[in-house]
């Protein structure tokens, strides 16, 4: 009887607990229990990434060009990259009206992820312009809205070509590198569609699921 009882406290007690986890979730992180643990210990972005050299791809627009901006004003080293040079100078722009970067700190860098064939010399310029890459930030790619019955297969391959292939090429060049100097960190952003299915994006899924 005892036991039974203190199974029961022991199951109310982890049952509160996740409750507060996810209030927590909720209040306070963003959905993301990692970034809150890492900000009680005082790893602040700020902290961790001034200094440091992050190339950020497709970065010409959404969410790459925002990361750019927000790199920039805690003082981090830019590499930015995406097909439209005209587009990378106007976000190299912002971040240097922004933040307290020089000419020098913010590297615009045309890349075609599809062009497999470009993606060490590409790394290369990288490494020229700076000696290092600290951080790789995969953001390029594409999303698709069409019926699956409607879809051309070419349609497939090129999404496919971009959000998986141009990712995993362009990584591990980069890899290579921070291999040799036993340091880096690879983000790559994903979709919750890589989880699951949504509507009119058959082709979007499966490649964000292959970088689950």
């Amino acid at each position: 009887m005892a036991w039974g009882c203190t199974l029961c406290l022991a199951l109310a007690g982890g049952a509160l607990l996740a409750l507060l986890v996810q209030l927590l979730r909720w209040l306070r992180a963003d959905g993301d229990l990692t970034l809150l643990w890492a900000e009680w210990r005082g790893k602040k972005p700020e902290n961790e990434l001034r200094g440091k050299v992050v190339w950020v791809t497709g970065a010409s627009s959404g969410i790459g060009e925002e990361l750019a901006y927000q790199l920039s004003k805690i003082g981090a080293l830019l590499a930015i990259s995406a097909r439209r040079e005209d587009e990378l100078e106007r976000v190299k722009k912002k971040c240097l009206q922004i933040s307290n970067l020089s000419d020098k700190d913010i590297l615009v860098l045309r890349l075609d992820l599809t062009d497999r064939s470009s993606h060490e010399a590409a790394t290369n310029s990288v490494l020229r312009h700076f000696g290092k890459i600290d951080v790789l930030v995969n953001n390029g790619g594409r999303s698709q809205r069409s019926l699956f019955v409607d879809t051309n297969l070419d349609v497939y391959s090129a999404i496919i070509e971009l959000n998986y292939l141009g990712t995993i090429s362009l990584t591990k060049h980069v890899l290579n590198h921070m291999i040799q100097r036993k340091r880096g960190k690879i983000v790559t952003v994903s979709s919750v569609m890589g989880i699951m299915g949504a509507p009119l994006a058959s082709g979007y899924c499966a490649s964000k699921h292959a970088l689950q």
